[in-house]
This record gives C-alpha cells, structure tokens and sequence, in this order.
C-alpha cells in the first residue's frame, strides 16, 4: 500500500465554528481559522474595492512627490519614467504612462537592460536622460538604496522622484520625494504595496488632483501585484480585485492581445491566470530580450500592432521556457546529494542571468531551503535569492552587503552583484546564514511538510463548495488557497500522462460519481494507485473549462492508501455518522466529470 510522500500538517478540530452567511460549516470552518469573526468583518475583506484604500498623504513625501510632478506638468517640463525589467517594475512603468498621456505629457521611458546597466539608476542612463533634456526622473520599483546615483543626477540638473517597496539602507537618498513605505519613517497603514500598485497609488492621487481619471491603470496594476507575490491581503488585494474587472472589459488592444494568448477565458481572468501565464509572459522580455517589447505591448492601443508585439512577446516566452528548463535541470544536477536545510549557493558559467531568479525559485521550492543563483556578465556576476517565507531575502542580502557591489529586494525575493573573486566568501558567507533569517523565535518550516486547511469527507465536494472556494478569491501569500484533505474516494483508473509522463491523471470514484484529478509533476518513483483501491488526497477543488464546458478537478499535491493515510487515526477517533453525499448540481452548460 501506499504512504504520504510528504507529512500532512493536519488542522485541529475547529468545534464551534462561527457561521457565515452563504457559506456551509466547511469555508465556515476555514474562515474561523483564518481570525474571521463576523459577516461585516468577512465582506469588507471578500468585496475589498476602492474603498479600501488609504489616504496617500498619509505616505511619507507622498504629497512631495505629487506637488513636484504636478509643476512639472504645470511648466512642460520632460519628465522619464525609471523602471525595473521584471513585471512589477515594467506594470508601474506602464501606470505612470498611461497617467500621464491622460494628462499631456508623454513621459520618456527608460528600463536599463538588464546586462548592459544591471538593475537599478545607473551614472551613464542618467546621463543620457540629462542630456535629452530631462529635468524630472520618477523610479518605479527601484532607486531606494542608489544614493550615490541619485547624488549624481543632482549634480547633472536632474530631480528625482524615488517610488520603490523594496527595504531602504541605513541612508535614504537625497532625492526631491522618497515614496517608501518601508521608510523607518513611514507609519503608512499598508507597507506591502509593490511597485506596480505604489505607482497605481500614486498616479490614481496624481489624476484626481488634477480632476481627471484613466481606465486601465488597476488592470495593469494587479499583474506587477500578483508578480510580485503581493500578500492578497489589504489593499493589493483592493487593487487585483478591481484589476481583474477591469481586465475583463478592457478595450485596450496590447491587453487584449496579451490575454487572448495568455488565458483560457480571456473574459473572465483568474489571479492564477496573471500569475502563472500573463506574467511569466511580460518577465521573459525582460530576461532574455528586452524590456521594452512588454512595456511597449501593454501601452498599445491599435490592434493590428498589438498582434504583432504579443506574437513577438510569444516567441520570447517560448525561448526563456527552453532556456529555463535546460539550466535547471544542469542546476539539480548540481545539488545531488547536498542535503540539509541551511542557504546554498550555486554559480553557472553558461547560465543567463536573466534566468537565474527562475533556477533559484525553482530549487527553493524542490528542496524548501534558501538559495542563492548566480550568473556571469563581464567581470562580475549578478544573482538572485529565493527561499522559504522564515527566510528574509532582502535582509540575507543586507547581512553580505560588505561582499556585494549591488543588492537590493524584499522578503521574498532579492537581487545582487558581486566581483567574481569574491564570489567564494559571498557564497560562504551566505550558506552560514541561519534559519530563521533573521533569527527569531519563528519556527522553521520543515521540508516535506504540506498544511493542510480542511479535512473533508468525499461527501461534501461537489459544486456547491467549488463555488463557495471561488469567492475567497484572488489568492495569494497571507491568504492562500485552501489546501484539502479530502477522505473516502476510490481510484477508477490512474496512469501517468505528458509528454515526459511527468504528471499523474486519476479518475476518482464517489459511489457512481466521478472526479477528474491531476497531480502534475509526481515524482517518478511515486506508485501508481491500484484500481479500486481507498485512497485519501490532499491538493485544492478546481474549476475550470475543458473543451468549452465548465468542470471541477482535483489538483493532487499529495496521496496516501487509506489504511496508511495521516487521516486513518482521525477517522478511527472521530467515529461519526456517515454524511449523505451532496448531490453534485451542476450549473447550466457545465458537465460532471
């Protein structure tokens, strides 16, 4: 029989559930465990919208910063907007665009490439922006910690507007307004907004100052917010929420376009849609080409053009998956038999470093540990961090600040650069780092471990409940999506599919009803379950469309044969009634698989 491949973290019985409105005691039982108290409490959270959002004078040089582009607007000066190559920094390079041809001004865009100038200002870009008679600079999603370049842009007539999230250095720099929520200073209610939903903030208090208003800036907003792995709490969740209504109706051509090539139901876009195929989409240009192709794409607004750039973006985004799946698998290679917890460093000599942030994302989560990736370009190499939410990208950096020429990020991800010859004493230095980082009493999370957030009898799935997960959504980190552990289905068929048969395809019995389930990426040596056999699983209730009609799956992240299943010990002490199945009413137009 088969066991857990993971260790199920089992919730505990929750026996006086509070009750919500339109919800059954299950999502009842979830939303208790997750501090909700009250339908009042529940809605304002569930209908986050426009109301939602703070006041943004309350934000540090926030009025400094809107006064400063007002005059600029006032006086037609040339205004450059400075933006970062990943989707969070392109998306708010996109906002302000747009908020400003609203407002005459066509600002002049500048995203460095990532191997010519590397991440963040630079003395030669903005020396070109002075000389094309550029008197205000705005950054998004980068600038915070660039004190000596923005000193330099001083000295060349250039005022610079600082918009960034990721965490300031000891020195802010002395640029005209530091809009940071991070800032020591700064006692802004909502410190998690990312770049791209800092410039919605910002651009949205810009227009209303000056009685005006632009569509499309919260639907091009929640992609950097979902990119950028924004917890779905506060007001990134405000802003996806309205994002993802306005990307349904959009008229603009590039988003269409983008969508059309992105999405299943263009019209009815997911959070996992921008997450795992609108985003990866808009990174690849700046990864392997350059940023522009994106950014370009996402302003445009006729529609034959539009094709065109997101045919192009396509092919970009065909070349990185290649070029990703080639190095990681050289990376795994690599750490065979390194074992442990602590942070590891690897270094690639034939590895992009427009790819090293995906290698690294990719280890973190296989091996649940930290990681840092490097890649060379020129004399220096330049990497990226990823790990486990105990771990504190931006601040490991930090701690290596005396070995690195550039670093920069935020808790779940950070960027750096490092000379080459110092390579081995960062890597040292960094793989010495502990978990937690930084030390706290914040426990470590093991490896192999999967929470689990409800434990469901085979009863209770069906559409009603597929329905009543759906309006938790969009989510995220701070408010994921639920993790089943759903007891007494029996395998009908299971045999692995893909091209690589990486994946696992399980029909699922419940009496003379079905369920479709997929476990995608199941280890090789995991066993198949025999026909007709018990078996307990842990994964999330889908709903999605499969040739044209509405279905639920199961996507399996873990299984176990029920007489070996963590579950076994909570039937056996929990001894209650069997519960009638609910009957899996379908709505209009959808099938049962």
């Amino acid at each position: 029989m088969i066991g857990p491949r993971l260790e199920w973290h089992l919730p505990a019985p929750l026996l006086d559930p509070p009750a919500f409105a339109g919800f059954g005691r299950p999502i009842s039982t979830l939303l208790g465990r997750r501090g909700f108290r009250d339908d009042a409490q529940l809605a304002a959270f569930l209908n986050a919208g426009s109301e939602a959002m703070h006041d943004t004078s309350l934000m540090a040089d926030a009025d400094i910063a809107l006064a400063r582009l007002e005059r600029a607007l006032d006086h037609g000066e040339r205004i450059a907007i400075w933006g970062d190559y990943d989707a969070d920094g392109m998306t708010a390079v996109v906002v302000w665009s747009i908020a400003l041809r609203v407002l005459g001004a066509e600002a002049i865009r500048h995203v460095p490439s990532r191997l010519a100038e590397g991440y963040g200002l630079s003395r030669g870009g903005l020396g070109r922006l002075a000389a094309a008679g550029v008197t205000l600079v705005v950054t998004c999603d980068c600038g915070i910690v660039n004190v000596a370049e923005i000193a330099h842009a001083r000295a060349l007539g250039l005022d610079v507007i600082v918009t960034d999230h990721h965490l300031p250095a000891e020195k802010l720099p002395r640029a005209v307004a530091v809009v940071d929520p991070h800032r020591p200073d700064c006692a802004y209610p909502d410190p998690d907004l990312t770049g791209a939903g800092l410039a919605y903030k910002l651009a949205s208090a810009l227009l209303q100052r000056r009685g005006s208003a632009a569509t499309d800036l919260a639907a091009v907003a929640a992609i950097g917010t979902i990119a950028d792995l924004a917890p779905m709490t506060g007001e990134s969740r405000a802003i996806v929420r309205l994002g993802l209504a306005e990307l349904a109706t959009t008229r603009r051509a590039g988003l269409r376009a983008l969508l059309a090539r992105a999405c299943e139901s263009p019209e009815q876009v997911t959070a996992r849609d921008l997450a795992f195929n609108v985003a990866p989409r808009i990174n690849a240009a700046g990864r392997i080409a350059e940023a522009e192709l994106a950014i370009t794409l996402l302003l445009e607004e006729d529609a034959a053009a539009a094709e065109r750039l997101a045919d192009q973006l396509e092919e970009v985004h065909r070349q990185r998956r290649e070029l990703t799946t080639a190095s990681v698998a050289e990376a795994r290679d690599m750490v065979v038999g390194l074992e442990g917890a602590g942070p590891m460093a690897l270094f690639g000599e034939a590895w992009l470093p427009g790819i090293v942030g995906l290698i690294a994302g990719r280890l973190a989560d296989a091996l649940e540990r930290p990681v840092a990736v490097a890649a060379p370009v020129g004399d220096e190499l330049r990497g990226s961090v990823r790990g486990p939410v105990d771990f504190h990208a931006a601040a490991a950096l930090e701690a290596c600040a005396p070995l690195l020429t550039k670093r920069g990020g935020h808790a779940a991800a950070g960027g750096f650069s490092v000379a080459r010859d110092r390579w081995p004493a960062f890597a040292a230095a960094f793989q010495a780092l502990p978990r937690p980082f930084p030390p706290s009493s914040a426990e470590v999370a093991p490896a192999g471990r999967i929470t689990v957030d409800l434990v469901l009898p085979a009863a209770h799935l069906g559409w009603e409940l597929a329905d009543q997960v759906q309006r938790l959504a969009p989510f995220g980190p701070g408010h994921v999506e639920p993790i089943l552990a759903v007891t007494g289905l029996r395998v009908g068929d299971a045999r692995r599919v893909g091209s690589d048969g990486r994946h696992l395809s399980l029909r699922m019995l419940r009496g003379a009803e079905t369920f479709d389930a997929i476990g995608f990426g199941t280890p090789d040596d995991r066993p198949l379950p025999e026909e007709g056999s018990l078996l307990d699983v842990v994964g999330t209730l889908e709903r999605d469309t499969f040739q044209g009609q509405p279905r639920l799956r199961l996507r399996i992240v873990d299984y176990a044969a029920g007489a070996l299943s963590p579950l076994a010990e909570r039937r056996r002490a929990a001894r209650a009634p069997a519960l009638q199945p609910v009957p899996m009413a379908a709505p209009a137009g959808a099938t049962t698989p």
